[in-house]
This record gives structure tokens, sequence and C-alpha cells, in this order.
């Protein structure tokens, strides 16, 4: 590289200075060659200006040499160095000032390019330096085509710690003389005005504070960093601190005096606390609203989530929330109605961290074949995808004093709202995304508050799926996950008939209660009145069919709780009868479960004139009871544990009577792998 100062005939002091004395007996003086060290492993060529240490493997120039044995971290603290030690007049004294060279690297450190500073105050200029192709680089038209970009002090911003504030500066002068206080700072090669949308990845997740130059460009070039970080960062403000026209941060730390740093710190501190804390409360402007028509919440789904709103979507694991939330994403992007509901068309997406993208693709496929939808005609409207196995899944991360702070996982959902122009935005479930305590009301609202910042930015009606607690509640933790939300929906499943129902516990936008019943077939969820009528007709008899099995079940179990006896032989302990009589039967008369109990003999369910126990006298009782036998007999019916009281016998789920979809629960459900679980935290499954 090429200097306005003759470096290379400063060598020998230079070596001299850092090197000591020669060894004479190795070195050739009069030729310029010096060697150091016992064998030599220190060349130093004094006429053509450069150095090789064989034993580091570095070799240089004089500034490379002063980089190499006394520190100097750049060009310019080397230059310093020179000065400091008499080799080289002060730059003030010169006619020609020394350029300073500021270097651009990417994140493993190698330099893409140089920025250079020529002159001092108002008439100095800046020249970008592009790789010349042999290793060095070279200032001329053209030299930056094809150049990568980057921000300054790249590897330093990446190896920095995330917590700590990242400074922006307006050049490379300010950016190191923060760095040398101990703070992290950057800014962007080219000066005011060019900062590209390019860099703010590199900042994605950070707090970040803007230094504003004292002057107009400085104004308008901190109003478009800003800008360009404000849906990247976690935090940005801008800071303008006190000087004089033009001024900037180096002058401000020069002037402040020590301590300068910690004041810098402290400052930015309040600007971002201030940039986040809420605006003075501002009241409607109702003579102005007098004059517009009000318009009503618009829905993304009919009643059901509306647009820049947080839903919460719960039921029981196996109801198959996680179906029904792709049909109804399948719905918009294809611009189709869903189970009778209408649904606004447009892009989707479908956000799970429980099934894989095969699972995924097996749903997708099903459910297109259902709705007539060819699957590629999908292809940038619906987005599915799967967070399956990810480890930074959670929306939220724990800031200073607890703050509940938004992450990188939420940053990048709502780039990808607004990246994809998605209205319906489902995310299964709040067990992944949510990682604070579901039973502190603070942390959930918070969280339900950063979703509802996103659907009001992305203008989206987010759908949150989630699941019922073990108590039976319809929502797990805290009453407010309910409370936060302004729309409430729960799938329910009826077990005996397989019949779906979804509901509106909850909405401040629409009428409340039921709103569509529908069944599983064939893998997707259909109405009633869209089953062909042979269909209907064969699921309603198998319906019939499996309510009274089960009603029979539930009969003989309860009779065997009070030791009961029933028996298949007309009499006073026919079972049929005796059943019909009891509340578990649902009011199932004689003849309809006489018919279960046949059918139930026939599966092998049941088994007739077998031993019960041995009554009072120590005559065994013998009756109907299943035919599944925990213990040898005389056992109880169902089976149980021995040593628990006949109050807590266990219950039992009725067998599959036929197989056909969507019959009821005891027809062909879906596979296990197209159910909803939820592990909870005690490792236990709920199917």
């Amino acid at each position: 590289m090429t200097y306005a100062e003759p470096l290379t005939g400063m060598m020998g002091e230079v070596a001299a200075e850092l090197l000591g004395k020669p060894n004479e007996h190795l070195s050739k003086i009069n030729d310029g060659v010096l060697k150091f060290g016992t064998n030599g492993s220190m060349e130093v060529n004094t006429r053509e200006g450069w150095f090789a240490d064989y034993e580091a493997n570095v070799r240089g120039g004089v500034l490379d040499l002063i980089a190499h044995k006394a520190g100097a971290q750049d060009h310019a603290s080397a230059f310093r160095w020179l000065e400091d030690h008499g080799i080289k007049e002060p730059s003030d004294n010169t006619d020609k000032p020394i350029p300073k060279f500021y270097d651009y690297a990417d994140e493993s450190g190698a330099v893409l390019f140089r920025v250079e500073r020529k002159g001092k105050g108002d008439s100095k200029t800046f020249l970008q330096h592009g790789p010349d192709g042999n290793g060095g680089f070279i200032c001329n038209k053209g030299c930056m085509q094809g150049v990568r970009r980057v921000l300054y002090r790249l590897p330093e911003l990446i190896a920095a710690d995330p917590a700590e504030i990242v400074f922006v500066c307006e050049g490379e002068k300010d950016a190191d003389n923060l760095a040398a206080h101990g703070l992290i700072a950057t800014t962007n090669p080219g000066g005011a005005g060019k900062f590209l949308r390019d860099f703010a990845p590199v900042l994605e997740g950070r707090r970040v504070v803007v230094l504003e130059d004292n002057d107009e460009a400085g104004r308008n070039h901190a109003a478009d960093v800003e800008a360009k970080l404000k849906s990247i960062a976690a935090m940005v403000t801008t800071l303008k601190l006190p000087g004089a026209s033009k001024s900037d941060v180096s002058d401000w730390l020069e002037n402040s005096g020590s301590g300068s740093a910690f004041e810098l710190r402290r400052k930015a501190g309040e600007a971002l606390d201030k940039a986040t804390a809420p605006d003075d409360l501002v009241s409607l402007d109702l003579a102005a609203l007098a004059t517009v028509a009000p318009k009503a919440k618009l829905f993304s789904i009919e009643r059901l989530a509306p647009l820049a709103e947080v839903t919460l979507f719960t039921g029981p694991g196996s109801a198959g929330k996680s179906l029904l939330g792709q049909q109804l994403a399948t719905a918009a992007a294809a611009d189709l109605q869903c189970l009778g509901l209408d649904v606004m068309p447009g892009p989707a997406i479908y956000l799970t961290c429980e099934d894989d993208a095969e699972q995924l693709h097996f749903r997708q496929a099903h459910i297109c074949d259902s709705m007539g939808v060819p699957m590629a005609s999908l292809s940038g409207k619906l987005h599915l995808m799967s967070l399956r196995g990810a480890l930074d899944n959670a929306l939220t991360v724990e800031a200073d004093k607890g703050k509940l702070m938004p992450s990188e996982s939420y940053q990048r959902l709502v780039r990808k709202i607004l990246a994809t122009g998605s209205k319906l935005v489902f995310l299964d479930n709040v067990a992944h995304l949510f990682t604070g305590n579901e039973n502190d009301r603070g942390e959930v609202t918070r969280f339900v508050n950063l979703l509802n910042k996103a659907a009001g930015e992305t203008g989206a009606a987010i759908v949150l799926l989630g699941h019922p607690n073990k108590q039976g509640d319809q929502w797990s933790g805290s009453t407010a996950w309910p409370n936060a939300v302004r729309s409430r929906i729960y799938l329910e499943h009826d077990e005996e008939t397989d019949l779906r129902t979804l509901s509106l516990p909850k909405s401040n936008y629409g009428q409340k209660g039921e709103v569509v019943s529908f069944r599983w077939h064939e893998w997707a969820f259909v109405l009633d009145k869209d089953l062909p009528a042979d269909t209907r007709a064969e699921i309603a008899q198998v319906v019939k069919a499996n309510g009274e099995n089960a009603a029979f079940l539930r009969c003989l179990a309860a009779a065997t709780e009070s030791n009961r006896a029933v028996s298949h032989n007309p009499g006073s302990n026919y079972a049929p009868k005796v059943f019909a009589a009891m509340p578990e039967s649902k009011s199932y008369t004689a003849k309809a479960l006489a018919g279960a109990m046949e059918r139930l003999l026939h599966l092998g369910t049941i088994a007739l004139d077998q031993p019960l126990w041995r009554g009072p006298n120590r005559v065994m009782k013998q009756g109907i009871k299943l035919a599944k036998i925990c213990t040898d007999p005389p056992a109880r019916t169902p089976c149980t544990d021995p040593h628990e009281t006949p109050g807590n016998a266990a219950r039992f789920n009725p067998p599959i009577y036929k197989y056909i979809s969507g019959a009821g629960p005891d027809g062909p459900p879906p596979p296990i792998e197209d159910y909803d679980l939820d592990w909870g935290t005690d490792g236990e499954g709920e199917q």
C-alpha cells in the first residue's frame, strides 16, 4: 500500500526501536539486511522496507511491524507511535496530512474492503478501496463492483454480548472511539444516508441506540437508520448529545472527561426506556369521529377470529384442533368456505411446534382431497411451517428487571406475516411458544399483549391453540388467558356420537354460543349434510348402536360397583330391564339395551354366567361381567386395584362396533399421529 509519507526509509529506525541490536554474524548491514535472534528468525530489509518473522509467520511493512511488535490496533495508532518516538514529524507540521484507513471485515475477520479518510475538518474526503486481486486493495473507478458491503467492526459486533447496547454512529472514527471506551459500536460505509436495509438483520433482537450528529444530515441519517431497524431490533431509539453545530459523539467524549463512557451508557438506557414507555394518555377526538361512519369489526373467520386480534382456541387433546386449524388456513388460501363458515380469502399461516413436515404433508393431502383443492394451487398462499425439535421457539425473552421482551423468534414471526401478507395465522401451541409461568397473571397478560401487538402491527387474526387443564377447565393455568383475549373458541368432542362442536364461549365482537357441529370423515372435518345420503344413514345407525353399547357398559360398571348381579336370563335381575331404570342408561329402552347386550356378547366384550363375588352366605354370585379379567376368579368387574373400594372402580371405554369413518369414537378414529397431544409438565400424555 502506498502512503504519502516515505515509510520505507523509516524501517531501520523502527527496527532499532522495536528489535534492538541485530545479530552481526548473520546480518549483511551494507546490503540493508538485518537478522535478529540467535538463528536469525526475524529478518528486516531496511532498503526495501519490509520484515519477516519466520517463527510467527508474519510479514509486512513498517506499519505492520509496529502492529506486530508494538501492538498498534490500526494504522492511525501506528502513525502516532512513529510520531511519539520521534521517527516521524507530527501530522500538524506537514503539508500533507496522513491518510487514515478503516478496514471492513466479514464475520470471520477477513477484510472485504477499506475506507480511506484524507484531510481534516471540512476538507476531509473518504475513498473506498476494493480488492486488487493480488491480496491488496486499490482505489479506482469500479473497484467496489461486486464487493459485499457490511457494517463496520462486524466481527466485534457478532461476538458481543447480545444484552449489550449497540451504538450506531455516523462514522468510523466515532465507532473506534466508542470501542476504545469498551462500548459496542458500528457504522455503515458511505456516510450519512447510506445505511442499507441489508445491514439491519445483523442487529436483529438487539437494543440499538442511533447517535445523531448535530447537523441536518445527522438528523436525517439517524431517522433513516431508526426507521430501517424498527421492525428488526428488539428496541431502537435515537440519542442526540449536547454540543456545537456539526459536533458528534467523539467531540462529546473528548469534552466530557473521565467517566464519559459510563454517562453515555446511562443516557442510552434512559433513551431506550423512554422510547418503550407508553405515551401520554390521549383522548379520542369525538368531534372528528362524529363526521365519520363507524366500522364494525372485521373477521378472518366468520364470528370466530377477528382481524388484528388474538383468539384463544382450546379443546381436549383428541378433539382435532390442529386438523381444524390447518383446514381453516387452507380455506383462506383457497378462497373457500369451511364447514359452512365464511373465511376471508388470502394468504394464511399454520405454524406448529408439535408436528413434523411429513405429518403436515399427510394432513394437507387429505384436506385438499376433502375440499377438492389441488395442493399445487396453494403454493405461495398457504404457508405450513414446522418448528418441531427447534429449541428457540419461545416468543419472549427475559430482559432486565424481569421484563419480558420480544425474542428473535417473535421478530421472525412478525416478518413472516408481513412478508406473506397473511391475515389468518394459527400458532400451535401455547405450551411451546410461552415459556413463562402459566399461573402468573402478569406473565400471561404480557405474553398475550405481545401477540396482540403483532396482530395490530400486521392486521392479522392470530389464533393461539392451547389445551384445557386436567380439572376440566377450558384452559390451562391462570384465568388471565381467557381474560386477556377478546375472542375465545372451544372445540368439544362427544365421544358417544363422535360429533365435534365448535362454540364461542367469549366474543366481544359477536354473539356467543354454539357455532357449528361436524364430524371427522376420511381424514378431514365435514358437515353431516355434505356426506352422501347412504353414508349418513350408515353412520347414524352405527352411532346409535355405539351409544347403546356404551350405555350398557356404563350400567354394568355401576351395577358391579354396588355388588348388584345381573343376568341375561329373563327375571328380576334381567340386565336390560334393570339397566333401563338406571340413570346411567340415559333413557335407553330395555329393548335397545337388549340389542346392545347381544352385540357386546358377539364382540366378546362381555361374558355370561361368570363368577362375580361371594354373598354373605358364602354362595358365589354369578352373572354378566366383562370378558377381560385382571385376576383369577372371582374378580371384580371391571378390572380394578384389589385394594381400592368399590366406589373407586376404574372406568373403561366401549369397544369398536363397526369400521365406518366418522361413526363415533368407537368407529375408527384418526391415527395417533393425527391427535393433539398435551404432554404437560409431569410427563403424562393426554390423548
